[in-house]
């Protein structure tokens, strides 16, 4: 097994072993019977995944306790997030779960690694599709349309190289800030949510920080998108229950909110390479400077409570 699917798998494993024990609280919690039935179906397949990345993981000698167990579930019973909520949330994480399990997909040399993880993708796609059926049904789907005009068509008598520059942004442009967006949507509401159960003092300023930076990142790419005429929605916050318990521990929480926050710099770096507008490109860099910023915060509380799940590291080094 080499360093992709040793790295990948360890990734996989521990990811999942994180969302088993959340699941656990939104299956307890959630009313619609058909939301229940697509928590089902992703329980099944997290359970399946954390199972099958941990014997491949021990077939190759690598043997590690899980890092989150039943004792980071305060309260199974405690209904933090609204049944839209849940579904957001779900939809959030498992499209960007989707892309990065297909990126790494196309680096596997191992066939059983391979193998498992395209089973997974295709699981995966099952429960996307179930769950964009599931937003549909309950009339939640943003699906406002696109109004649009030929590039050759628009009305310009400048210099072509300028043009490209003062234009509205395209369609493709458009299109790769939108998971930037609903990112930020999700983000908003996790730190809303967990600033008002956390009990360490330090994590609650984390998530309140992370709360004003989400806010206005959505801001403002909400407005990038009005500014080209493409409607948006956000305030998913307000769909968050105040509760007296925390469901989840505060070591559990701190680390959801930094599992994501890599997704929300791949999201918006996805957005910048896409676009050939410098002033476009100069706004996404200082929103991933920013993201960047918070990210560091957040992994030197984890390192300083202990809460850090650190991946195995090399035997072999020239330093």
């Amino acid at each position: 097994m080499n360093v992709n699917e040793f790295g990948f798998l360890w990734y996989l494993q521990s990811s999942s072993n994180m969302v088993n024990i959340i699941l656990k609280n939104l299956i307890d919690t959630a009313e619609d019977k058909d939301l229940r039935s697509v928590l089902d179906e992703i329980n099944s397949l997290s359970t399946f995944q954390e199972k099958e990345a941990t014997k491949l993981l021990n077939d190759s000698g690598y043997n590690e306790t899980p890092f989150f167990s039943e004792v980071d579930l305060n309260n199974s019973s405690v209904k933090l997030f609204t049944d839209q909520l849940i579904i957001e949330i779900l939809k959030h994480i498992t499209g960007n779960g989707m892309r990065i399990l297909a990126s790494q997909y196309a680096e596997l040399a191992d066939m059983n690694v391979k193998k498992f993880f395209r089973e997974v993708l295709t699981k995966m796609i099952q429960i996307d599709e179930s769950l964009l059926g599931l937003l549909k049904e309950k009339n939640l789907l943003q699906n406002s349309p696109f109004l649009y005009m030929k590039a050759h068509e628009r009305d310009s008598k400048m210099f072509k190289v300028i043009s490209t520059q003062l234009r509205p942004l395209n369609a493709v442009e458009l299109g790769h800030m939108y998971s930037a967006l609903q990112c930020n949507n999700v983000g908003v509401a996790l730190c809303t949510a967990f600033a008002d159960v956390v009990k360490d003092e330090e994590s609650k300023q984390l998530f309140n920080d992370g709360k004003k930076l989400a806010f206005h990142q959505a801001a403002t790419l909400s407005d990038i998108f009005r500014e080209n005429g493409v409607s948006t929605t956000t305030g998913l916050e307000s769909f968050v229950h105040r509760v007296q318990e925390s469901p989840f521990s505060d070591k559990l929480m701190t680390n959801l909110i930094m599992f994501l926050n890599p997704i929300g710099i791949i999201n918006l770096q996805n957005a910048a390479v896409s676009s050939y507008k410098k002033n476009h490109v100069k706004i996404l860099s200082e929103l991933m400077e920013q993201v960047q910023s918070f990210s560091e915060k957040g992994f030197k509380l984890l390192v300083k409570k202990g809460w850090f799940n650190e991946p195995p590291l090399t035997s072999r080094s020239i330093k």
